[in-house]
Parts: structure tokens; sequence; C-alpha cells
């Protein structure tokens, strides 16, 4: 069975007609199992807002309090989670709604003291493959908790890795704004470990794109077939990523 974890991120998780487009690509491929992951944060900030809550953020990840981890709670288990099923259904699959809380499908620790944000330390994925065995369509928020049971905020494309790397998924698929890794304004098609670590060294690799390609390399690495960075603009574009055709793809080489 191909396991494919896709995570979703900027205008796709925010325009619904993209993210529609999107879930009829997956109810298309019938030979691939998908699990979808997705973050939220606009609608996290805007809800804090209405709330008296200021999100704070420390080096661009949101440094999550006690007070604003029920809004997050709220709104990316409960309102964007189950939107998303219902698209789901709408498109043909029996998408199932989780957090990371639901069967410690991962569990993790606070970054610091007084923060709700966490980094994943287990994963757990028997109800995932269960769920997948079963025909279900898996769609996970990243809220999650401790190995003591309380609440954390967990980044969406670490808690997408670390489920990728755990069920040694054919291929991550990482959707946001970007159209893949830029070298000179043209999307890079194809990185490995060499060709990585030279486009760091000659700075076309740079900023935040540097952990999540250091973090892609050693996933491969650890049994997921590939890793790919890409935008999603038009129905199809989920399949033209797969492909190569669209994206950069970040494979395994000795």
């Amino acid at each position: 069975m191909e396991i494919a974890v896709v995570k979703i991120g900027g205008r796709v998780a925010s325009e619904k007609t993209k993210t529609e487009a999107l879930l009829r690509d997956m109810a298309t491929a019938s030979s691939v199992s998908y699990i979808l992951v997705h973050g939220g944060g606009a609608e996290v900030t805007s809800a804090a807002a209405r709330f008296g809550i200021e999100s704070r953020f420390v080096n661009g990840i949101r440094f999550t309090s006690p007070e604003e981890m029920a809004v997050v709670d709220a709104v990316l288990a409960g309102k964007i989670n189950k939107e998303l099923v219902r698209m789901a259904a709408r498109a043909g699959l029996n998408g199932v709604g989780l957090s990371g809380s639901d069967a410690k499908l991962f569990t993790g620790r606070a970054v610091s003291d007084g923060s709700c944000t966490g980094t994943v330390t287990a994963t757990d994925t028997g109800l995932l493959k269960l769920l997948l065995e079963n025909g279900c369509f898996p769609i996970i928020a990243t809220t999650s908790m401790t190995d003591t049971g309380l609440p954390l905020n967990i980044n969406a494309d670490e808690a997408a890795l670390a489920l990728a790397s755990a069920l040694k998924a054919t291929r991550l698929i990482y959707i946001s704004d970007i159209p893949g890794v830029l070298k000179e304004g043209t999307v890079i098609p194809r990185l490995d470990r060499k060709t990585v670590a030279a486009e760091i060294e000659s700075g076309v690799i740079s900023g935040g794109m540097i952990p999540k390609v250091n973090s892609s390399v050693e996933a491969v690495a650890n049994g997921v077939g590939s890793v790919i960075i890409g935008g999603y603009e038009e129905e199809g574009d989920l399949h033209r990523l797969e492909s190569g055709t669209k994206g950069t793809s970040i494979t395994f080489s000795d």
C-alpha cells in the first residue's frame, strides 16, 4: 500500500476552492492512501484577537500561551478539522478528523517554560494504520499533548515529518505558497543529500528553507521514499507534484 502524507499550508489551507480541488485529486488516486495534515495559524490569530489574546511569535514560531492554547484547540481540532472532514465527504473520501492527542498519534514536550508550543518526541501510528486498512482518510490537526497529558501546539511541518517517518511513507508532500526550492528564480526539480549540501554552501538554499530541506534529507535517509515541496494552483497539481513535473523532489542518494 502506497502511503502519502500531505501537509497543507498557505493559500491552499485558506482558499476552499483549492482545498476542494486537492481533495478531488486525492479521491481519484485509487492506488494511494493519503493522510492530510493541516495547521491554520491565521485563523487562530484572528480568533485569539476576538478574545483579547495577542498572539506572540519568536523566530517565526508561535509562542502558545495556556490561554491561547484553548483557542488553538477550538480552531484547529474543531472548526478547521471538521470543515475539512465535510469537504472530504463531498469529494468522495471517507474522512476521519483527528488531533495529535488521539491514540497518542504524536506526543511531545514544551519548547520553553510557560509555553504550550511543543516539539514531537514520540509517535504511535497504530490508529492511522487501522484507519487506512479500512478505507478511511485521516485528517489530522496538529494539537497534541505531553506524555503526562498536558496540551501542546505542534508545528504542522514537524508533525507531518514525524508521521511520515514513523510510517515510512512512500512520500511526504509539503504544499504551500512556494513553487519549490528556487535557484535563480527557477524551481530545482530534484535534490539529494549532496546537492542540498552544495546549494546550502552556495547560498541558493538559505533562511527558513535550510531546516526544511535538511529535515527532508533526514526523512528520506530514514525510510520516507521522497519529500516533495511545491505549490498547488489548480486541479491535477497533486499528481503533477507526485510525478515530478511540478515542485522539488528530495530523494535518497548514496
